[in-house]
Order: C-alpha cells, then structure tokens, then sequence
C-alpha cells in the first residue's frame, strides 16, 4: 500500500507510515491512512501530496470517522 495521506498541523508535515486503509474526508474524497489516522477521528487531518514527496498539492481536510474501509 502507499504511504498514508495524513497530515500533522502543528508540525506540518507528512505522515511517514503506510497506510492500511482508506477512509473518506470532509471534501468527500477518499484517502490512504494508517491505522493511528484512522483511530484519531475528527481531530486527524489528511492531504494530498505530490508522488511519495513531502510537498502538499491541496489544503488540509478534516477526516469524517465511521467512512472508512479496510483496504
């Protein structure tokens, strides 16, 4: 599986693990998170990113719990 799509705010960056699964996000799209991702819930927030780089290419969304599936 990818890398996970979760972003952490405070230090803004990305998650460095793979993720597990996929999960659904305020936007209403879907991203690849890990399992410590998907357990936080509404206070998590995901993005997409350049290819495996750590440079962002949308905004930081919050994460809709209950949405997700196992991938």
């Amino acid at each position: 599986m990818d890398r996970c799509e979760g972003y952490y705010r405070l230090e803004n960056r990305r998650c460095d693990r793979l993720a597990s699964r996929e999960t659904c996000a305020a936007d209403g799209e879907t991203y690849v998170v890990c399992e410590y991702h998907a357990r936080q819930g509404w206070s998590a927030s995901v993005a997409r990113w350049h290819g495996e780089s750590d440079m962002r290419s949308s905004a930081p969304q919050s994460l809709r719990p209950g949405m997700d599936s196992a991938a």
